[in-house]
C-alpha cells in the first residue's frame, strides 16, 4: 500500500469538511473529525472503525489512516501539530489509542457548539482570537483524552510507521539514510525501497518536506529567516530557499508577508 505524507503549512486549522479522504495518508499532526451527517469507515493503522453522525475520531501523529464514506458525509475537522501543546508532545510521540473513535454518547453534550466556536475563533481577524481557539481546543482535548484508552507504541508495530515516526522526531538534526538505518537496525537499501515504493517519495525529499513544514510554523516575522532555516534542519540558506519555494510556491519573505494579518 502506498501512503501519502501530507505537508501542512499551518500548525492549527479548523474547517468544515464534505467527504473524507479515501487515500492512505500520514502526518505529524493530531487529526480530529466530528461527523455531523452521514457515515464512513475509518481505517487507522490497518484496523477498521465505522463512524456515524455524532461520532468523533481522533488519530494521533504518525498513524496511517484513510476513509471510505458509506454515505454523504459532512463534519468538522481540526488538525493540530503537537508542538503547539508542549505538555502533550511526548504523550503523542509514545502512545496510540486502542480505539480512535469516541461515540456520540461519550462526547460532551455541547460538542457541536464548542467545535463551531473553535472554528470561528480560529478564523478570527486578531491574534487573540486564534490564541483563544487553541486554548479552547486544548481544554476539549484534555477532556477527550481522559476518556480514551491508549497503549505504548511498539517498535515492531509497523516498519513504515517506525521509519516515519523516527524521521518526524529527528528531522531538525543531521539525518541521512545511513544514520537512520543505524538507529532502526535496518538496511539503508530497504529504507530507500520503503520510500520509493510505498511512500512514492525519495528520502531527501521527505526530510525536506518535514523541514519546510517546521519552517512554516516558525516564520512569523519574530525570528530571522536565517535562524528559522537552520533551526529547521537545513545546512545552508540556499538549500532552504530552494526547498521552501519548491514546496510552498512562495519565497520565505513572501510567505511571511502573506501570513501577516
Amino acid at each position: 500500500m502506498i501512503y501519502d505524507y501530507e505537508v501542512r503549512q499551518s500548525p492549527f486549522s479548523a474547517t468544515t469538511v464534505v467527504g473524507l479522504s479515501p487515500k492512505p495518508h500520514i502526518h505529524p499532526h493530531l487529526e480530529l473529525i466530528y461527523l455531523t451527517e452521514g457515515s464512513s469507515t475509518a481505517t487507522v493503522d490497518g484496523a477498521n472503525h465505522v463512524l456515524y453522525a455524532g461520532d468523533m475520531i481522533l488519530t494521533f501523529p504518525g498513524q496511517i489512516h484513510f476513509y471510505n464514506d458509506l454515505s454523504s458525509v459532512q463534519g468538522r475537522m481540526i488538525i493540530v501539530h503537537p508542538d503547539l501543546f508542549s505538555e502533550l508532545h511526548s504523550y503523542f510521540a509514545k502512545r496510540v489509542p486502542i480505539c480512535p473513535v469516541i461515540r456520540k454518547q461519550n462526547l460532551p453534550n455541547d460538542i457541536t457548539d464548542r467545535l463551531k466556536k473553535i472554528q470561528t475563533m480560529s478564523e478570527g481577524a486578531s491574534d487573540l482570537d486564534r490564541i483563544a481557539a487553541k486554548g479552547l481546543f486544548l481544554c476539549l482535548l484534555a477532556e477527550l483524552l481522559q476518556n480514551m484508552q491508549t497503549v505504548p507504541t511498539h517498535k515492531d508495530h509497523d516498519t513504515v510507521r517506525d521509519i516515519l515516526v523516527y524521521c518526524m522526531g529527528h528531522y531538525t538534526e543531521p539525518l541521512n539514510q545511513e544514520s537512520l538505518a543505524d538507529q532502526l537496525h535496518l538496511s539503508k537499501y530497504y529504507i530507500s525501497h520503503i520510500f520509493k515504493k510505498r511512500l512514492n517519495i525519495s528520502f531527501p525529499d521527505f526530510i525536506n518536506r518535514l523541514r519546510v513544514e517546521h519552517a512554516c510554523r516558525n516564520l512569523t516575522g519574530e525570528r530571522s529567516v536565517t535562524d528559522v532555516a537552520y533551526a529547521s534542519g537545513f545546512n545552508s540558506i540556499r538549500s532552504f530557499n530552494r526547498n521552501f519555494e519548491q514546496h510552498t510556491g512562495l519565497t520565505p519573505t513572501e510567505y511571511i508577508r502573506r501570513n501577516k494579518r
